[in-house]
This record gives structure tokens, sequence and C-alpha cells, in this order.
């Protein structure tokens, strides 16, 4: 099997060296069901689990192989057992649903990130949401790209295209539909032999019969959206790569029902740079725009120059950021302490 179609670069062949030296395969993970693995390797394709080394030595749930991924295996009685992650070139993440102060990983290793809203007059497009998925595309470190599904169903595609453009300064935006075939030729110019593509979004906005379309084929399911306000139910159960025809690969994922923001504040500068660099034209550094003289955002707010529902959304956004620094920042600590007691439990096991 030739790992080069599977996207096995330069870089990962470097950062693997020592590992093959250790008698270890190499693989990359192309189906992905609740940590359930399909893992493609020289050898062919393998079931794959982790090793109870590394579910030990695994702090929390990021630590863990996800879609995309490049892993170290070692491969017994037809099973392909994970041995070891091979560092990331980007991850798209999101804080993990409900309570949990931890990093859920979605896709690994992409090159671009399709960023689906649809344009069919429900809750699946708002500026608010294009912002907070692109400041999350921008951190994961692949390029993003935004685009504005099922334009068969909207009236004033352009008044949409043009207040996406406004908040996505530098972000390529491309209207489609799966229906007329608008669109489709925009996306397969993106798709390059060897390139990895993620498809994310709200569920039912039409992930899946895009990646159909673009395919030729129904390789993926989809399904009827509810009439009230438009969302779909998961027709996407699992994560998948799919290698195309041209040679490009393709990651499929289950829709989100809310991206809740990961990182710090400065995962905001890609996405708001606008409001950034006007702050710093503030008379002092260290001005909190709440009336101070000379203060630049206060004037443009006023004269409507700046908007103010965007600035606010900015606010919101980099408040939840903070929060989330500072219950990550205790919960790091804790972490750390229960990996050390768990790697002491198990050493303690083994001599017995």
């Amino acid at each position: 099997m030739n790992l080069e179609k599977w996207g096995l670069t330069s870089y990962f062949k470097d950062k693997t060296l020592n590992l093959v030296a250790q008698g270890l395969n190499i693989g990359r993970i192309v189906k992905e069901s609740r940590h359930l693995y399909e893992i493609e390797t020289e050898q062919g394709r393998f079931p794959g689990k982790i090793s109870g080394h590394f579910q030990y030595s695994a702090i929390n749930r990021a630590d863990y192989p996800t879609i995309g991924d490049w892993v170290a295996v070692k491969i017994d009685k037809n099973m392909a057992v994970i041995e070891k992650l091979v560092d990331r070139t980007t991850a798209f993440s999101r804080k993990r649903a409900g309570n949990e102060t931890q990093e859920q990983i979605i896709a690994a290793n992409l090159d671009y990130i399709f960023l689906v809203f649809a344009l069919d007059g429900g809750r699946n497009y708002s500026e608010g949401a294009v912002e907070r998925f692109l400041t999350r595309a921008w951190d994961s470190g692949a390029t993003p790209i935004i685009v504005l599904n099922k334009t068969d169903l909207c009236e004033s595609c352009d008044e949409y295209l043009y207040k996406t453009e406004l908040i996505a300064a530098g972000t390529a935006v491309i209207l489609t539909s799966t229906i007329d075939g608008s669109g489709i030729s925009e996306l397969r110019e993106l798709l390059k032999p060897g390139k990895t593509v993620g498809f994310t979004g709200f569920s039912g906005v039409g992930k899946s019969a895009l990646i159909n379309t673009l395919c030729g084929q129904s390789v993926m399911a989809t399904g009827a959206i509810r009439e009230s306000d438009k969302k779909g139910k998961h027709t996407t159960t699992h994560k998948e790569l799919i290698l195309l025809d041209n040679g490009s690969i393709l990651i499929d994922s289950p829709g989100l029902k809310e991206l809740q923001l990961w990182g710090d504040e400065r995962t905001l500068d890609s996405t708001f740079n606008d409001i950034i660099d006007l702050s710093r034209e503030c008379k002092f550094s260290n001005c909190t725009h709440n009336g101070e003289p000379g203060c630049v955002i206060k004037e443009l707010l006023d004269s409507g120059e700046l908007n103010l529902d965007r600035y606010n959304r900015y606010l919101k956004m980099k408040k939840e950021l903070n929060f989330l620094e500072r219950k990550t920042s205790i919960k790091a600590k804790l972490d750390e302490k229960k990996k050390w007691k768990d790697i002491s439990k198990f050493a303690k096991s083994l001599k017995k």
C-alpha cells in the first residue's frame, strides 16, 4: 500500500524514522467511531485499538488519536495496536460539549477546512456562527474556506455573500448548491492530490450531499431537515477519510449542534484583526474602551464606522475564552497529578 496517496509527506516520514527503526509500522486513521479505528498501513487496512501504555500515558482526550492522525502501530493477529501518536501539523478542535473542560479534536492533519453553512432560511447561518467557526479554523492551522450552501433555496445570496466577506476578510467564500451545481467546480479546483480537506458545520447544512457530489457517487448518507427551524439530524455517525479519483482526500464528520470555543484570547486575532488593530490606536495601551479619553474604539462605535453587533460578539467570545483559560489552568494541574499517579500504579502492576 502506497501511503503517499493517503497524505504521507516528508514531514511525517522524518517524524517516524526512529519509530520505524524500532520495528513499528506507520499508518493513518481512515475511520473512527467512538475510539474504534480503521488504520491504513503499508501492509493493508486493519482494525485498530490503543495500547495499554498509550492509555496510561495520555493525559486527556485530546491526546487520543482521531480521524486523519498518523500513528505508529504494532500489527498483532490482524489488529493494529497504536503505540504512539505522530505530532500533528494541524488540528480542528472545540471545547467538549457540556461542563467538561476538555478539548475535543474533531479532525487532524488537514490542509483545508470547508466551513459549511446553509442559506435555507433556518438557523444554519448567522454572522456569529461564521465568526466562531472561523476562529477555530484559523487556530487549527488549516486554511479555512467558507461554503454558503443551498443557494437554490435563497433569494438574497448576494446579501449573504457581502456580509460574510465583510466579517471574514481574506477568507475565500464560495456559494454552492448540489441541486443546480453552482459553485461545485470552484470547490473541485481546491481538491489537490495528497491534500486533506475536512468538512464541518451544523447538522443539516448539506456537508454529506456536497461530498457525494464531489465524489460523483453516493458515499455518505444524507437526511431530511426539520421544517420548523431547518435543523438536521446526524446522518453521519462516524468520521471517515474518502480518497477521490483525483488523489485528494476528504473527511466527513458528524454535524455539530454547537461549537464551543477552545484556546485563549489570542485565538481571536485572525477573525477580529480589525478590532484588535484599531484598539492599538487608542491613546492608552491599557484602554478598556469604556469611556477613557482618546479611545478610538468608542469613537468609531459612536460614529457607526465600527459595527456594534460585531464588537459585542467579539466581547462575548473574549469573555468566554478568558473564563475557559482560568478553568483550563486549574484542570491542567489536576490532570498532570493524575497522570503520574496512574503511571505509578501501572508500573507497580507490572512488578506483580
